[in-house]
């Protein structure tokens, strides 16, 4: 079920930072943070030593699972649901269409 979103998120990349994440959601880096502190978006936060007198920086990291569930949990369908929408919507174009698009996932 997962991989039903894994084309969203870049291959190979197991972590990722707020902005990343805002981009790949479609939100804001604020609103990930702000999930991430609510616990809406699982990840990990570290801090960073900026060096005597200077304040520690936190710094949020989110897994590539993380993202998913996160999509798992408020998306308004489910992978299946998804399946059976689209092949609903596509047996209703006309049969040449149809063909053509055979054709396509085909190749």
């Amino acid at each position: 079920m997962t991989t039903h979103f894994n084309h969203l998120l870049p291959p190979q990349q197991e972590w990722f930072s707020p902005k990343e994440v805002a981009s790949i959601i479609g939100t804001s880096d604020q609103f990930v943070r702000d999930c991430f502190l609510n616990q809406g978006i699982l990840g990990h936060r570290t801090h960073s030593d900026k060096g005597p007198g200077r304040a520690k920086r936190q710094r949020y990291l989110i897994h590539r699972d993380g993202i998913i569930l996160y999509l798992l949990q408020t998306a308004n369908f489910s992978p299946e649901d998804f399946l059976r929408y689209v092949g609903e919507l596509l047996r209703r174009r006309p049969r040449e269409e149809r063909q053509r698009l055979r054709s396509l996932l085909e190749s």
